[in-house]
């Protein structure tokens, strides 16, 4: 994968180019086919913006009905979390989504205490933050559990453990889905002080909705 530049940062787009060099599984691009993808950093979320698709050869080597011949091969359905993936590798640009979260100390829930509803809280908002800028094909309790160095088994113990009057879960808990309630907001809102206009202008951290926000 090439790309246009080696950062990203908040509302930067990219232009990334994708061949068959870089099939892996999660991508299949045929031979003498390339995609340029153009993305941008919206809050975190890696959104894609426009998809093309060009021959490798020069026009005087390949024709419509050959392009064209390549076509069904092609099979994108886990592109963003490809993209993703490349993005995030230490090694590369190291892309966390999670720079877009407010800072916040979790080890309360690594170290097994008693969170305050400010924890809880700030918990909910990251589960949310999460449903939203995560590629779908990515398990949201997996990806966390890591994020907050404990077992997924914690994290879902933690997910059923979050007073309702600060965060209501919706669909199956292993389902993306939830809201954090105004209680909650108003007390991320007075822990961030002057800080807190980041957590008004994100789009990602109070509700989640399948409704692409791009």
């Amino acid at each position: 994968m090439k790309i246009n530049n080696n950062s990203f940062e908040l509302n930067e787009k990219l232009s990334v180019t994708i061949d068959s060099s870089d099939n892996d599984g999660l991508v299949f691009i045929p031979n003498n086919v390339e995609l340029i993808v153009e993305i941008e950093n919206y809050f975190g979320k890696i959104t894609i913006n426009n998809i093309g698709i060009s021959p490798v050869e020069s026009e005087f080597q390949i024709s419509k009905n050959s392009i064209e011949s390549h076509i069904p091969n092609l099979d994108i359905k886990l592109l963003d979390r490809y993209i993703y993936k490349i993005l995030s590798d230490k090694a590369g640009l190291a892309y966390s989504p999670y720079t877009y979260f407010p800072n916040y100390d979790f080890t309360v829930f690594e170290k097994g205490r008693r969170p305050s509803s400010l924890d809880w809280s700030m918990f909910a908002s990251l589960y949310v933050f999460s449903c939203n800028v995560l590629p779908q094909s990515i398990k949201v309790e997996l990806s966390l559990a890591k994020y907050l160095r404990i077992s997924e088994e914690n994290f879902k113990r933690f997910m059923k453990k979050i007073p309702q009057e600060l965060f209501r879960k919706s669909g199956h808990i292993d389902s993306r889905g939830g809201d954090i309630s105004l209680d909650a907001e108003n007390l991320i809102k007075q822990y961030l002080g002057e800080d807190q206009s980041a957590f008004e202008n994100n789009p990602f951290l109070k509700f989640y909705s399948e409704v692409d926000f791009a």
